[in-house]
């Protein structure tokens, strides 16, 4: 498994998915915290404000003064009160004043936005959701917008008001995970609501945190194979008569197996008191155990999961009496993913489901390679009470080949709600910069897992203005261009296969090419901007090499296989490109081009060859 609207939902299932109601009070005047850059009010937080709270203030007085130049105090509830205030978090204040607010239905991370006389309260029950409450109000008020981890939206103003409101949020997902190396940065991440990471601090509430080094595919780390299979094999699964180490799966239903991955399971728990999740997980393959035991299990089951979940309840079951508070997350991917006929995921139990098998230029909800997914889907969903997905974003075979899933991500998020879903984490390239408009993606996905009825279309377009300028237009028109080829031929967007797909084909990339240098051209005397509007066009500059390259179209000749051969010609119009890419490439520090192992210097130097090949005649 390690290996971005059109449409609102209906009102009702937005309310129930959000628990959000915003009502401006008829005829109350707005509060107005700052007039013309300057301003009468304070940030109040607790005197035992948490890490987070304190961090809340002074990140709504930094995007205060960026956004008007009035640069607010921030002091604590010691101080006596005032009339024109902003609090942030439960605090004395709140008792003092007779604020009554009802953390415990806010859960973790909602939070209330609610204007009282001259006053204004952002709060949560934590400090995570006090945090997420200035960043919401500080974009819906405000119009920040943070893209990338260096390119933000603050707009400037004079004036600072706020109609009267009372505003509830509870987000529609427990568990909010983008694995994109473009944006594995805590404030962005943070910033954007983005939940689940080793790099969120506590000043950023934490996070919801899976206990190092078992995050998926954990068998072979519970009861390893070197330690046990020479004495025990039986610990592992039977395959075709024998039992397989090294490459296979436990045997799940092995009472010893049970009591090994209980006990690793456990000590691992108190050794990392901040983890919140360990995973139970099959190992990436498809060796499940064929032993009497439990192909009997399974057989009654109608399913390979059912071995499984044998394992994990029972595991489950000791984690529940020493951490109540604690998940165990197991894995429905490849052999594991139909749900069995009756044995049932404890409610401390998360099944993360994959979409590996899918499409993703189409919506899941209806595409027809998607059918078998559906019902597996909606029927995970009636037995399981914490539903997880895995999804992908990019082509791990080729990282960097345009992969125009643009138009359907928002669709299937919404899709994943509507079957019970409460966590998700989108896989893009985590490895290495240079994947397919990995920070477009990144951003359009944060924004969409924490409110999943986001305008993608209008973020898209707020993207595009603001990291890339004048080029916006044109960058557009290449996205849509990709967009209505996968759509108009229905052409399947699988995340493993040729490094040329049919939907790049030469009028498309011909095309692309105009639209490429109309964007550098829009910013040739930006720097800033060309330098990102180059980095962005290395997914377009692959694409054409890897096409043309081996293309018997006259292009180039060569000797041997391809990236193998020692090239024997090329034209100066193709090794110009291969230069270019190899500049940018370098810039953005590129080091795989597929997934797993490094392998940009290698294919960096067979690309090198062109450079110093004889011309061919164009």
């Amino acid at each position: 498994m390690i290996a971005g609207i059109r449409r609102p939902l209906a009102s009702i299932l937005f309310a129930t998915l959000f628990g959000l109601t915003v009502a401006a009070v008829c005829g109350a005047e707005p509060i107005v915290i700052v007039e013309g850059g300057r301003s009468d009010y304070r940030i109040v937080i607790s005197a035992r404000a948490s890490a987070a709270t304190r961090h809340a203030a002074e990140e709504l007085r930094r995007f205060l003064k960026e956004a008007s130049g009035a640069e607010l105090p921030v002091v604590t509830d010691a101080e006596p009160a005032s009339e024109r205030e902003i609090l942030i978090g439960d605090s004395g204040r709140l008792q003092s004043l007779s604020i009554a607010v009802d953390f415990s239905a806010l859960g973790e991370e909602g939070f209330v936005h609610r204007t009282l006389g001259r006053r204004l309260l952002i709060a949560g029950r934590t400090g995570r959701a006090d945090l997420y409450g200035v960043y919401e109000f500080l974009e819906d008020r405000l119009g920040c917008r943070w893209f990338t981890p260096s390119v933000s939206r603050i707009p400037k103003t004079a004036r600072v008001a706020v109609d009267a409101l009372d505003k509830t949020r509870r987000p529609a997902l427990e568990y909010r995970e983008v694995m994109l190396f473009d944006a594995w940065e805590a404030d962005w991440m943070a910033r954007n609501r983005l939940n689940s990471t080793h790099l969120l601090q506590e000043r950023h509430g934490g996070a919801v945190l899976f206990v190092p080094g078992f995050y998926a595919h954990t068998f072979k780390d519970l009861v390893p194979p070197a330690q046990y299979f020479a004495e025990h094999p039986e610990y592992f699964s039977e395959v075709e008569g024998r039992r397989v180490g090294d490459g296979g799966q436990l045997c799940c239903t092995n009472e010893d197996v049970i009591r090994i991955v209980t006990d690793r399971a456990l000590q691992a728990l108190r050794e990392h008191p901040q983890a919140r999740v360990i995973s139970v997980s099959q190992n990436d393959n498809l060796k499940f155990c064929t032993c009497a035991r439990c192909a009997a299990l399974d057989a009654k089951e109608g399913s390979h999961a059912a071995q499984l979940l044998f394992l994990v309840n029972r595991v489950a079951e000791a984690v529940a009496a020493e951490f109540p508070d604690r998940a165990v997350e197991t894995l429905a991917y490849e052999w594991s993913l139909t749900p069995p006929k009756t044995i049932r995921p404890r409610e401390n139990v998360i099944v993360r489901l994959s979409t590996i098998k899918c499409s993703f230029s189409e919506r899941l909800e209806t595409q027809p390679r998607g059918r078998a997914f559906r019902g597996v889907l909606e029927g995970w969903s009636r037995v399981s009470s914490r539903l997880w997905i895995w999804d992908y974003t990019t082509y791990f075979s080729y990282y960097p080949l345009p992969w125009p899933n643009y138009r359907v991500m928002d669709d299937n998020i919404r899709y994943f709600l509507k079957n019970n879903v409460r966590g998700i984490v989108e896989q893009n390239n985590w490895q290495s910069p240079g994947s397919d408009m990995a920070a477009l993606k990144g951003y359009l996905l944060a924004r969409l897992l924490w409110d999943p009825d986001t305008d993608a279309d209008r973020a898209t377009t707020e993207f595009l203005e603001g990291v890339y300028g004048p080029a916006a237009a044109s960058i557009r028109a290449y996205l849509d261009l990709l967009s209505d080829k996968v759509a108009a031929e229905h052409i399947p967007l699988t995340i493993y296969g040729s490094r040329t797909p049919p939907y790049l084909s030469r009028d498309i990339l011909e095309k692309a090419d105009l639209l490429w240098e109309a964007a550098v051209a829009a910013v040739a005397d930006q720097p800033e901007y060309l330098r990102r509007v180059q980095q962005a066009r290395l997914s377009h500059d692959y694409a054409y090499i890897e096409h043309f390259r081996w293309k018997p179209d006259g292009r180039f000749i060569y000797d041997g296989q391809p990236q193998r051969g020692k090239v024997k010609a090329v034209t100066p119009a193709y090794r110009r490109r291969v230069e270019r890419f190899l500049e940018h490439a370098g810039a953005a520090g590129v080091t795989h081009i597929r997934e797993g192992d490094p392998d940009y210097e290698e294919y960096a130097r067979w690309l090198r060859g062109f450079l110093t090949a004889p011309e061919l005649e164009p």
